[in-house]
């Protein structure tokens, strides 16, 4: 096939096709890799420059990236910079979460928050943000941006006048407004068109008052928040999108600007992801949607059975929102599916929990999410151990909650598993 006039004629009918056939081939050029059907693994640490002066530009363009033209040739130099890995996985999820301009690819979710983060804001900025989010999240933006004079403010419920308040409160600081949407692990849902709008209404010192949306939860089958306005999007990639608890990875998504900008403090302090971890990343999202759409039609059911069980007192779970519930609304004007992610609240306090949590035999007991495997755990004990207690208390992340990520197990076997664990109560 090399040099023959068929040259790249599988790419001709992708740009009019759905993401879930995009996602196959995008990013992957066949003929650089001996035509191999599938994607392979670049384990190098090192490029091979053919000339001396290819070397020259391709550094002059990494260094300096406001220099770029389109079509330029980047080029491959140092994987802490740049690997086909990388750029293939970046582009395969351009594919995925519809709006965003670039991708950029990091070891962790914290990794992506952080890098995001620190490339975008300066000493003196404020962060205003949807309370509660995941517990590492949390700490991150009080105890680590704290200490380079970044400042976040916790917003308590979905109301937009309260954001408007936090805002007004510190006006031309607020450089960021962050949402995590569903909440982990409240389920908690944030109208982010109606946190864009408001954004508009500010400015800060850098500019614009950025939005910026944690897609974890939903992402990117269920919610698609370029969509709805906002200019950045964070993912753990451990979750859905790697979908096989095998991996930890992370994504950065927005525009071309900032994500230049994620890009280049990203090489700079190596927060770069490994070429295997990127490979097994591009085989997952090959199958996202199918996982997804299958494990929220389990938790239907679970949600469903938890509902009925007489030492259960409240399950929160996006497909048993009622049309009076204010949450339905938003629901439904940003969300086509709930998620497979159920928060319940048991009779008693941790010891009841715990009991339950120690007795399941086909749901496993780990933090995490978003695996084949079904996962159940204690927010308050486990992944928001370090969220202090007066926000706990007021979230109602108390210690009588566990929350569950249901997989692609049987309905009926999980439900006969959590059947038996909460009878023990």
């Amino acid at each position: 096939m090399h040099g023959d006039n068929k040259k790249n004629w599988w790419k001709s009918a992708l740009p009019n096709c759905q993401p879930q056939t995009r996602v196959l081939t995008a990013g992957y050029d066949p003929d650089l890799s001996e035509m191999s059907a599938k994607v392979p693994i670049f384990p190098t640490s090192t490029f091979l420059f053919r000339t001396a002066e290819d070397g020259e530009r391709f550094f002059y363009l990494q260094n300096n990236p406001d220099k770029r033209t389109p079509g330029d040739d980047l080029g491959l130099i140092y994987s802490r910079m740049n690997n086909p890995n990388m750029e293939i996985v970046e582009d395969k999820m351009l594919t995925q979460e519809l709006g965003a301009e670039a991708a950029a690819v990091l070891p962790s979710g914290m990794s992506a928050i952080s890098t995001m983060c620190l490339a975008l804001l300066k000493p003196g900025d404020y962060i205003i943000y949807s309370a509660p989010v995941y517990g590492g999240t949390e700490h991150f933006f009080h105890d680590i941006l704290s200490k380079f004079g970044i400042h976040a403010i916790p917003v308590y419920g979905p109301d937009p006048a309260e954001y408007k308040a936090a805002i007004d409160a510190h006006k031309d600081n607020v450089a960021m407004v962050f949402i995590e949407t569903p909440a982990n692990p409240t389920m908690a849902q944030t109208d982010i068109e109606a946190i864009v709008q408001l954004a508009k209404k500010y400015k800060s010192a850098n500019g614009k008052v950025l939005v910026v949306s944690d897609n974890t939860f939903l992402g990117p089958v269920f919610q698609h928040p370029f969509q709805l306005g906002v200019d950045l999007v964070v993912y753990s990639a451990t979750k859905f999108l790697g979908g096989h608890s095998d991996l930890i990875g992370g994504f950065v998504l927005g525009g071309k600007d900032l994500l230049t900008k994620v890009k280049s403090f990203r090489s700079v302090v190596g927060a770069t992801t490994d070429p295997f971890c990127c490979w097994l990343i591009s085989r997952s999202l090959e199958t996202v949607e199918l996982r997804m759409r299958k494990c929220a039609e389990n938790a239907m059911q679970i949600a469903e059975f938890l509902v009925g069980h007489p030492n259960v007192t409240k399950v929160i779970y996006p497909g048993l929102l009622k049309e009076n519930d204010p949450q339905c609304a938003i629901f439904k004007k940003q969300c086509s599916g709930p998620g497979s992610l159920i928060s319940f609240y048991v009779k008693g306090g941790k010891k009841e929990a715990f009991e339950v949590l120690n007795h399941v035999k086909i749901c496993r007991l780990a933090v995490s999410l978003g695996g084949t495997e079904t996962l159940i755990e204690h927010p308050r004990r486990h992944t928001h151990a370090s969220v202090p207690e007066e926000m706990c208390q007021k979230v109602g992340l108390t210690d009588s909650m566990i929350r569950i990520s249901i997989g692609l197990e049987a309905p009926i076997d999980l439900i006969e598993d959590l059947n038996q664990a909460l009878n023990r109560i």
